[in-house]
Order: structure tokens, then sequence, then C-alpha cells
């Protein structure tokens, strides 16, 4: 009989802390999942499986369909794990980007220098080109060069 009792209690007890998880969880806006309440109950998820199949089925089902606002823009509710899979996927897209920006100003620095040094070229020819103009017919203006749209 002590051990029937011991059984019992501690059935009420799990019972209990399952039906407070799923009540903490949905007044936190938090997803209700089987492994959030899992966490939150400290039971097994085979537990609730067996036990709370239908209630944790619903609901998720409910919870899956609520959204929230963030920053303005409407996001399903998620449970913590969910965030911080995003949170993972984003600060690696960020760094990838961050790495892409670096290459892309490295790109855009390196052809910088080489426009300038191709109209530093650009200007050594004209130079000698009116130099040569000059001494083939002195005295006259040189002719005017071609505009750079011909």
């Amino acid at each position: 009989m002590t051990l029937d009792n011991a059984r019992n209690r501690r059935s009420a007890e799990k019972r209990a802390a399952v039906e407070d998880a799923i009540l903490r969880l949905r007044d936190s806006k938090q997803a209700v999942t089987f492994v959030s309440v899992a966490r939150e109950a400290k039971v097994s998820r085979q537990y609730l499986y067996n036990n709370f199949c239908d209630e944790i089925g619903e609901e998720r089902t409910e919870t899956r369909s609520e959204t929230e606002v963030i920053n303005g823009k409407k996001v399903p509710l998620r449970t913590p794990e969910e965030y911080r899979h995003i949170e993972a996927a984003l600060r690696n897209k960020i760094e990838r980007l961050e790495s892409d920006l670096r290459d892309t100003r490295a790109e855009k620095a390196k052809a910088d220098r080489t426009a300038e040094r191709e109209r530093g070229k650009a200007e050594y020819w004209r130079q000698l080109y009116t130099a040569a103009l000059a001494r083939v017919s002195p005295g006259q203006a040189p002719a005017s060069l071609p505009s750079a749209d011909d």
C-alpha cells in the first residue's frame, strides 16, 4: 500500500508539473511543444507522449498558428530552442556578408588605383601629343583633341 501511495503521489506531482509548465509557456507566449514542456516540467518526452499526447498536440497546433509582432513584423511563436537556431543562422549570415563586404571594398580600392594609374597614363600621352603637335606646326595653336565620346 505504501508503494502505491508513493507512486500515486509521484504521478500526481508529475501531472501537476506538466500542467503548470503548459500554463507558464502559454502565459509567456512561448510555443507549447513536447520538447519545451518536457524541459519546463523536468519530465521525459516519452512521459508526455504516453500521458499528454492529445493535450500538448492541441496546444501545439494552437500556438503554431499564433503570431507575435517583432519590430513591426508578424512572426510565428517559437520555442527558445528555435530562437537559438535562428540566431545562429543569422549570425553566420552576418559574418558571411561582412566578409563579402570586406572583399568588395578591397576590390573597389584596387579598381580605383588601377583607374587612377590609367588616368595618369592618359594625361602623359595627351601631353606628348600636345608637345608633338606644337613641334610640327610652330606658331599655330594645337588642334583640339577628339572628345572621349567619339
